[in-house]
């Protein structure tokens, strides 16, 4: 307990933290409470139930949901906070999406799950323990390069940035490709896929767009304004897979009625197929063909086939030939 005075300005703060810390529809608090929980904050003296009754009504007015349920026999008015800036399912959703995101470091989740616990009273956040466990890195500079990336998409700015290859197994860390290098991008989009951050823009270089791993970019800056603007095809970014390039093609694909669900969360509802004879559904598609797209297609194993056009099937029987002979020759002849 505090030996130092509670001013009405202070007092008044104090009780608006205690019903947003310890007040919820399953847990009130009476004027005799709320008293004793002011008296661990600061001397309250003479303290009546008139002033705290006016304190509560301050806050009411000024917007606090604060609500007196009913009583009978004389019994002490119960108060509670009623509503939120959230749901208690909307902090639940926001703790998941945190603790589910790859691109998001150890340290990183802790102090956002922390300050979403704060938002809620005490009793709730206790139940606000991610259930969903990723494997993630200790530390992480990727707040700091999305921060810069936003404000140079804003800005109209390019960056120059190193970026992270081949894992070097001696040292347990990437090395930087290029020789450490400096790319130059003029940076058109930021987007989770798969659970990690990706860029979208302009290799400056070559004039190309490209696609890089957020959590592989390290000591990013703003280089220089764009004098051109980025344009990014909206089909694109809607037709990767995995995030990799390639060159766009108009595929017809052969699915067993088994992956349609799959196959229709990945394209959308709008999906252009019929019904073939039996269980299979001809769909026709515009994408990406690409190494990400034909290891999405292998997933489904049997229950999938290219049709067309010839050259990307051939392409996909090749790439199935690889995978069988790794597995056609005994370990360590390779």
């Amino acid at each position: 307990m505090s030996n130092e005075k509670l001013s009405n300005r202070d007092r008044l703060l104090a009780v608006r933290e205690i019903f947003e810390h310890y007040s919820d529809e399953e847990h009130t608090l009476t004027l005799e409470e709320l008293s004793i929980e002011l008296s661990k904050r600061g001397l309250i003296e003479k303290l009546s139930r008139k002033s705290l009754k006016e304190d509560i009504a301050a806050l009411i007015k000024s917007g606090f949901d604060i609500r007196a349920e009913e009583t009978k026999n004389g019994l002490a008015i119960p108060y509670h906070l009623v509503s939120r800036p959230f749901e208690q399912h909307h902090l639940r959703l926001l703790v998941d999406a945190i603790a589910s995101a790859k691109f998001i470091s150890e340290s990183e989740t802790e102090i956002l799950v922390q300050n979403i616990h704060t938002l809620t009273s005490k009793r709730l956040a206790e139940t606000l323990t991610p259930v969903i466990h990723t494997v993630k890195k200790p530390k992480g500079v990727i707040p700091f390069s999305i921060d810069t990336i936003q404000k140079a998409i804003t800005g109209k700015d390019v960056i120059s940035f190193q970026y992270q290859g081949k894992f070097n197994e001696r040292t347990r860390k990437f090395e930087l490709r290029k020789d450490g290098d400096y790319y130059l991008v003029a940076p058109a989009h930021l987007i989770v896929d798969n659970g990690n951050y990706y860029l979208i823009g302009r290799d400056e270089r070559v004039n190309e767009i490209r696609t890089y791993r957020v959590d592989r970019i390290v000591n990013c800056n703003v280089f220089e304004p764009i004098e051109t603007p980025v344009v990014v095809d909206s089909s694109y970014l809607s037709s990767m897979f995995n995030m990799y390039g390639g060159e766009q093609e108009q595929l017809t694909l052969k699915f067993h009625e088994h992956v349609m669900p799959t196959v229709v969360d990945r394209f959308g509802t709008d999906i252009r197929c019929r019904r073939l004879e039996g269980q299979w559904f001809e769909v026709k598609v515009s994408a990406l063909f690409s190494q990400g797209f034909m290891m999405w297609l292998i997933q489904f194993a049997e229950q999938a086939e290219i049709v067309e056009p010839a050259a990307c099937r051939e392409a996909f029987k090749n790439k199935v030939l690889e995978l069988a002979k790794v597995y056609q020759t005994p370990v360590g002849s390779r």
